[in-house]
């Protein structure tokens, strides 16, 4: 695989035509919601995709989850794609049965590459804990529960026949793949966006670095992975009717499951720059805490010190990565809004690096990201 193909596809121009075409010719969706509808383009990702709110044009109101949504998501990928093709339709289905709350796929019609969407929403978990939502310390503990229950039932599920039809098992996290998204990072970060040139000598050490560093995240124990589990990727929604209690988490963007560090998604939580950019805005938990709940509720075991280097060494390289696709998006789609992000992942990187400098390798990378720029 190249490194370019890491690269999202940007979303055709003609994505909002073939939305009108999928209005009229909708079999699920209520007539209110096929003519005369106001279209609202929900914020536009990092990924293939773009997604659009239908509601009622007439409609003054949008009803309660619980009472039901007036409204439904149109996700439009990036283009066509052949019936029974599509990864998103496939972790839709692997995460129910899983046990995990996913919205549902209500109409797919692969021609025009348009999916009809359950509406949940616009709680983020971001957007919940930047408005100061009481509730925010007990998300962040189900959220580890998750974490904890997709690797569990995962796992459970491996070992049934029923695993051959998820293309998540047969998928894998692994050192080749993080050596391409590091690549990817010194091409798009260092090269793209911070305008540095690194010469034929500190090429060379800076792939030598990547490579070892690609081997140890990958070189521990894994597990089914959601892949890109953080607050952007989390909605807070009512809970299902008689539970009583306040809201849950529902999951979302896990077309990308796979087998991977059994730290990844934790790591992906815990250290998210979307929670932690600004000086004062700190992430409403403590990193232990939440550390020591996935080691209760997934079955953990090591020593903290041993756990501390695997997890640090899967952070650094998803944080890597997660430049790697900020860079990319500023300097080659023009899309600004990543830049506010990037020093706060810069922040965690060198923690990282500063947390193992009695390590030969680390010093040598963090002399390296010296004079990177953040903002």
């Amino acid at each position: 695989m190249p490194v370019d193909a890491i690269a999202p596809k940007a979303p055709g121009s003609d994505a909002r035509k073939r939305l009108d075409v999928f209005l009229r010719r909708s079999r699920s969706l209520a007539p209110d919601l096929r003519t005369g509808v106001a279209v609202e383009p929900l914020v536009k990702e990092a990924g293939e995709r773009v997604y659009f709110r239908i509601r009622p044009a007439r409609a003054t109101r949008v009803a309660a989850p619980s009472g039901g949504r007036a409204t439904v998501v149109l996700c439009v990928m990036a283009e066509p794609y052949p019936p029974g093709s599509l990864p998103f339709a496939n972790s839709t289905r692997l995460y129910r049965e899983l046990g995990v709350r996913t919205p549902r796929i209500l109409e797919e019609a692969p021609e025009l590459g348009v999916i009809a969407l359950e509406d949940l929403g616009d709680d983020l978990l971001q957007a919940v804990w930047a408005g100061g939502g009481g509730d925010v310390p007990a998300l962040y503990d189900e959220a580890v529960d998750i974490i904890a229950r997709i690797q569990h039932e995962g796992a459970r599920l491996a070992g049934t026949p029923a695993a051959g039809g998820f293309r998540a098992f047969s998928a894998r996290l692994d050192a080749a793949l993080f050596l391409r998204e590091l690549r990817f990072f010194a091409e798009h970060f260092l090269g793209g966006y911070a305008g540095l040139e690194l010469g034929g000598r500190a090429r060379g050490d800076l792939e030598s670095l990547f490579g070892a560093l690609a081997e140890e995240a990958a070189g521990g124990p894994v597990a089914l992975t959601h892949r890109d589990f953080h607050s952007r990727n989390l909605i807070a929604g009512d809970r299902p009717a008689g539970s009583g209690a306040l809201r849950v988490l529902w999951v979302i963007d896990h077309q990308d499951s796979r087998i991977g560090p059994r730290s990844y998604d934790l790591m992906s939580l815990v250290r998210d720059p979307y929670v932690a950019t600004g000086g004062a805005a700190r992430p409403p938990f403590r990193e232990p805490d939440l550390v020591d709940r996935f080691r209760d509720a997934a079955g953990v075991r090591g020593s903290p010190s041993e756990l501390l280097a695997e997890f640090d060494a899967v952070a650094l390289q998803r944080n890597l990565k997660a430049l790697g696709t900020y860079g990319f998006q500023v300097s080659r789609r023009g899309n600004d809004v990543y830049r506010r992000y990037v020093a706060p992942t810069l922040r965690m990187v060198r923690e990282n690096l500063e947390r193992h400098s009695g390590r030969s390798d680390r010093r040598r990378l963090g002399l390296l990201l010296a004079d990177v720029p953040a903002g």
